[in-house]
């Protein structure tokens, strides 16, 4: 036999090797699966939100400042954490970015197997600092209201307003939404 007949025979074999190579890493196999997260975490706007059974909360969100000469200078905007979007988007992306990384289950809640949904507000001045935060609808549960009340304090101080958004302070509405899961989180 030539070497010249068994070429097409190693070609043929090498092309099948690297194929089923190539398939393998596409396909997750059982002792290669990621561990399942406990916890679903989901940031969603304020419409997305309301369900009847939630208890209101309404509080001012900033005390009543005087009008003199530097206050008038003031700009304040609002935005919802869960909408893309918009002008502030780049620096909402690295906010929310950063809270996520204080988010927890919070311990007694997971024990108890509790799930719900808190929205929250807050509000960052221009030095990145918390202005102030409080939950503007109740989960239901005072351990998941406060433990998205601690994720934003916790990842307190931000970074500063950009000086182009030309504001004093920057209001935030966000979702926590706390619900036990199976399946992979998704954030």
């Amino acid at each position: 036999m030539s070497k010249k007949f068994l070429l097409p025979f190693i070609f043929f074999s090498l092309l099948v090797h690297l194929l089923v190579i190539g398939f393998t890493f596409q396909i997750d196999l059982p002792e290669r699966k990621k561990a399942n997260k406990v916890i679903n975490v989901e940031i969603k706007s304020v419409q997305d939100t309301d369900k009847p059974f939630r208890q209101k909360v309404q509080r001012p969100l900033l005390p009543k400042i005087k009008k003199n000469r530097e206050t008038s200078l003031l700009r304040e905007a609002s935005v919802d954490l869960g909408k893309p979007g918009g002008v502030y988007e780049k620096y909402l992306d690295r906010l929310r970015r950063k809270i996520e990384r204080f988010w927890l289950y919070p311990p007694g809640a997971l024990a108890k197997r509790v799930e719900g949904e808190a929205v929250i507000r807050f509000s960052i001045n221009a030095k990145g600092g918390l202005a102030e935060s409080l939950v503007v609808s109740s989960s239901g549960s005072a351990l998941l209201d406060e433990g998205a009340l601690d994720s934003v304090r916790n990842a307190a101080p931000f970074e500063p307003l950009p000086a182009a958004y030309n504001l004093s302070f920057l209001h935030i509405t966000a979702t926590f939404s706390y619900r036990i899961a199976t399946a992979q989180a998704r954030y």
